[in-house]
């Protein structure tokens, strides 16, 4: 039994001088497995707990509003030209009415004629965006510039009237009032202008934004209606 305990050693000890560097080696690196597993269990003790690499992760999202409302119009811009003490463009919030744009112009000049923007004008109508607003001088109405319509005084009763006996009728079969009492494309207001043969809301105010006129021709070299409509009207307009 000592003989072989003897043996033993002296192969260890034998082993020990011929592979010096190896020991070493095995021996660092047992130390460093060893110390690594400590490290490890001790983070695995101090980390909180993590969710499961299955369960999905849900990010919160913003919600958007989405504004379906067109934007509001706060303002407007209207043109006011002609005997004014102030002519320029105004910025004005709707609503506005017609006397309080001629009033923050500074009102009528003493070259106006003021009986006749009295007799035409309707100063409680409401101003549009891009509107152009004329006041003529005296000397407009006196050359025949601006001719003056006649009216009816009786409001309830139309500008107009048909001769029932005898109507004009037009191309698509609508009666149109009698050559002999025409609508002024100057001075006519946008309802007026709306009685005419063909003639709706828009093109009633694209006659009204590209006053003043010199002839009733000036419907086409303007571009404001084509020839079709406006051979429907001719008989029934004038300056």
């Amino acid at each position: 039994m000592e003989f072989i305990q003897r043996v033993s050693t002296d192969s260890i000890i034998r082993f020990f001088k011929l592979h010096p560097v190896e020991i070493i080696l095995i021996f660092l690196a047992s130390i460093i497995t060893i110390w690594s597993t400590i490290l490890h269990l001790q983070n695995q003790d101090s980390k909180p707990a993590v969710l499961s690499a299955k369960a999905p992760i849900v990010t919160p999202q913003k919600e958007i509003p989405i504004n379906t409302s067109p934007p509001e119009i706060n303002t407007i811009f209207v043109e006011v030209s002609g005997a004014i003490i102030e002519p320029d463009v105004y910025e004005v919030s709707p609503g506005t009415r017609l006397g309080e744009v001629i009033e923050r112009a500074g009102g009528l000049s003493a070259t106006a004629d003021a009986l006749y923007v009295a007799r035409n004008y309707n100063l409680a109508k409401f101003v549009g965006d891009q509107e152009k607003i004329y006041i003529p001088y005296t000397w407009d109405i006196i050359d025949g510039i601006f001719v003056e319509q006649k009216r009816i005084l009786e409001y309830l009763q139309p500008l107009y009237s048909t001769n029932a006996s005898n109507p004009v009728t037009v191309a698509d079969g609508a009666k149109a009032p009698s050559s002999a009492l025409t609508i002024s494309i100057n001075d006519a207001s946008k309802e007026e202008l709306e009685t005419l043969p063909g003639v709706g809301p828009v093109t009633a105010q694209k006659m009204i934004d590209s006053r003043p006129y010199l002839s009733t021709d000036e419907l086409l070299t303007k571009k404001v209606m084509n020839n079709a409509t406006f051979e429907k009207i001719k008989n029934n307009i004038k300056r």
